[in-house]
């Protein structure tokens, strides 16, 4: 640093990275906001996992509770 910088980073990182993150945040929440899958496309892809892994108990013989 130079002898006459009175500049402080630590209030410059405790100033700029909150306002940081919170702009980063608020980017990533719009962005993500709403699924462009239909909701009952995953419930259907959700049923169907459970009925193979239903009948995959069934045929080693356990019950799948």
């Amino acid at each position: 640093m130079a002898e006459g910088s009175n500049v402080n980073y630590w209030s410059l990182v405790t100033i700029v990275g909150p306002i940081l993150l919170v702009v980063v945040m608020a980017w990533v929440f719009l962005k993500n906001k709403k699924s462009k899958v239909d909701p009952e496309i995953t419930e259907r892809g959700t049923r169907d996992v459970y009925a193979a892994e239903q009948r995959e108990h069934e045929q080693d013989g356990k019950s799948g509770l």
